[in-house]
């Protein structure tokens, strides 16, 4: 049985070595597909002798998922961010999984730390993810933000931090700024792709719901500040999402 670890990376060597280093003692391949990084990335991944390609840069990783992971020859794969480590206890469950060969995938939790802080609330945890999978049973569409179809068995871990994927997310206020404008742009390309049109009802209760689940529903004022100032964001994110959709339909006509 070989397990291959599978990263898509942009300039990410801060947090790169981190993710590489975490893995190269669990998985027996380690591939790195970069998206033409100026960094010092290459030279990492060499390090950890990770088998290292090169793609052009895409706005968002669903595009490049399954291209990565067709670079893999392992017959389980493990899909990580370069953000993201495994925790201890998960990489032995992990390889108990493989080894038992009674599922073909498994949801794992997300243990999402913002601002150096772990948001247990506000509807980013479980924050469940399909990241471990047979070879040939999982695979992305190219919508952004999507779960993948998986053929076969599914095994939904428990919540528990110990069983999480460790995800260190947004450092600065202007990160999270800068990819939420990004995102908002794709979101925004892909309703008006579907002929969905502005409309003063969604402007006023995306943002509304975004509060009544994150921080209601989800306890996000569990989180304190952290909580309420990332459900603002998030309802921001949602009020720029219908702008630029007005703004596409605009420039049409």
């Amino acid at each position: 049985m070989m397990i291959s670890a599978v990263l898509v990376n942009y300039n990410e060597a801060g947090k790169l070595e981190k993710c590489l280093q975490n893995v190269s003692g669990f998985a027996d391949e380690i591939v790195v597909l970069d998206l033409g990084s100026s960094d010092n990335s290459k030279n990492l991944s060499e390090k950890y002798k990770a088998k290292f390609f090169s793609h052009r840069l895409v706005p968002y990783v669903e595009k490049v998922r399954n291209y990565a992971v067709s670079k893999a020859q392992g017959d389980w794969i493990l899909v990580l961010d370069p953000d993201e480590v495994l925790a201890e206890v998960l990489k032995d469950k992990l390889k108990q999984i493989a080894l038992d060969d009674s599922y073909d995938a498994v949801n794992i939790p997300r243990k999402n730390i913002f601002f150096g802080h772990w948001i247990a609330h506000t509807n980013w945890w479980p924050d469940k993810h399909i990241r471990f999978f047979k070879k040939g049973h999982c695979f992305w569409s190219e919508n952004i933000h999507q779960y993948p179809k998986v053929v076969g068995r599914v095994l939904d871990l428990e919540a528990r931090e110990d069983l999480a994927i460790e995800h260190f997310g947004y450092d600065s206020i202007s990160q999270f700024l800068e990819r939420q404008n990004r995102y908002s742009e794709v979101e925004a390309k892909n309703l008006f792709s579907l002929g969905i049109k502005f409309s003063w009802f969604n402007f006023f209760w995306m943002p509304t719901r975004e509060f009544l689940v994150r921080f209601i529903r989800h306890a996000g004022f569990l989180d304190g500040f952290y909580g309420f100032f990332l459900t603002i964001l998030m309802m921001i994110y949602k009020v720029t999402v219908i702008v630029k959709l007005w703004e596409f339909w605009k420039q049409k006509k």
